[in-house]
């Protein structure tokens, strides 16, 4: 049998593999005609192998075997190419005119952040946002991150989100996500997790990202921080990812601890309290008895309502006094600081210097 090393198939450009048989048979001065009655098949058939128009199947490779002495895996793989490549070709034709649909995203702060390669050209450019998401086509895309379970029904705040940018950072969440390694979700060892991390609020910010991310994983949750993108409108997402694993994703859209921490356990309480099959987004989602659950779960569970109510009756609160309740408490002074600020027993310019500024720091 001949060497196949004699034989290869390396361009880039769609070239038939019938081209192939026809320098063969040049080679060895075989006519397309003779070569017809030798392979079994009409001259018509050879004339549109050779011109790529008829595929190399692969019974019809075995026979380029026998007559030719070349290997059929040779053919199969030389014709596999050439459709990848006519196809791809297809492709990149018609993504080239949806590139004013990739235009609609953050490609600068895509490329800046490495979530994307730097595009070449427009067809380039619409293919990384493609493999961003994991998705075939701009169809797809609308198809999926349009569904009423993901997005459509949550777009009810006053203020419309940039849509595209949102589902990128969505999808960044979800990305990084399956980095993480979690244990099947354990409702009962996730809140013993969060009795854990409310403690960790005293710790530095260096200090307590660790803990978020080990407490959490160990119950089944994979909890990461990816940065906001402009016009998002949203600082918080919960979702089950599968069915014993569920993401929180967080931002730092209003820079402080307190802020924080207080999406982190509005986040858990969804994943306590209520159903598998919801997106929630915070600040975009109506307002609704499962979002004002939350809400109170995350209020109480870090600053308790009895003791709350006890600590503003002795009076205005101070710097002295706000620190050393929240010490009493086991949580963080900027806690105390936001829940008295939310609920007006004191203005937002007051006590913020025992708030901690949370900053991107990049690697």
């Amino acid at each position: 049998m001949a060497d196949p090393k004699g034989y290869r198939f390396v361009s880039d450009e769609p070239v038939p593999p019938g081209e192939t048989i026809a320098e063969i048979l040049e080679d060895r001065g075989l006519s397309q005609t003779d070569f017809a009655l030798l392979v079994g098949r009409s001259t018509k058939n050879v004339s549109q192998l050779v011109n790529g128009v008829a595929p190399i199947t692969h019974e019809l490779a075995i026979d380029l075997e026998r007559v030719l002495d070349v290997p059929a895996a040779f053919w199969n793989s030389a014709e596999a190419r050439y459709r990848d490549l006519l196809a791809r070709q297809r492709q990149q034709e018609g993504l080239a005119g949806a590139a004013a649909w990739a235009k609609r995203f953050p490609l600068k702060a895509m490329t800046d952040r490495e979530w994307i390669a730097k595009e070449a050209g427009p067809a380039e450019r619409t293919e990384q946002i493609l493999r961003y998401f994991g998705v075939s086509s701009p169809d797809a895309w609308q198809d999926y991150w349009g569904s009423p379970r993901r997005l459509a029904a949550r777009m009810t705040t006053a203020y419309a989100p940039d849509t595209p940018a949102l589902t990128v950072w969505l999808r960044r969440g979800e990305i990084e996500a399956q980095d993480i390694h979690t244990e099947p979700y354990d409702a009962a060892r996730f809140r013993e997790a969060l009795d854990r991390l409310r403690s960790a609020t005293l710790e530095r910010p260096e200090v307590w990202h660790s803990l978020l991310t080990t407490e959490c994983a160990a119950a089944g949750v994979a909890a990461v921080l990816v940065p906001e993108l402009p016009k998002i409108r949203c600082h918080a997402v919960s979702r089950w990812l599968t069915s014993d694993k569920v993401l929180i994703q967080l931002c730092l859209r209003y820079r402080t601890d307190d802020q924080f921490w207080f999406s982190f356990f509005h986040e858990a309480a969804h994943i306590l309290k209520h159903g598998k099959k919801r997106l929630f987004i915070d600040d975009l989602a109506a307002d609704s008895a499962e979002e004002a659950e939350a809400n109170r779960f995350a209020a109480d569970f870090l600053v308790p309502r009895a003791e709350f109510d006890a600590f503003v009756a002795q009076g205005v609160p101070t710097k002295a006094s706000v620190d050393a309740f929240a010490r009493s408490l086991g949580v963080a002074p900027s806690i105390v600081v936001g829940r008295l600020q939310h609920d007006g027993v004191i203005a937002y310019s007051r006590l913020n210097d025992l708030k901690t500024r949370l900053e991107w720091v990049r690697d």
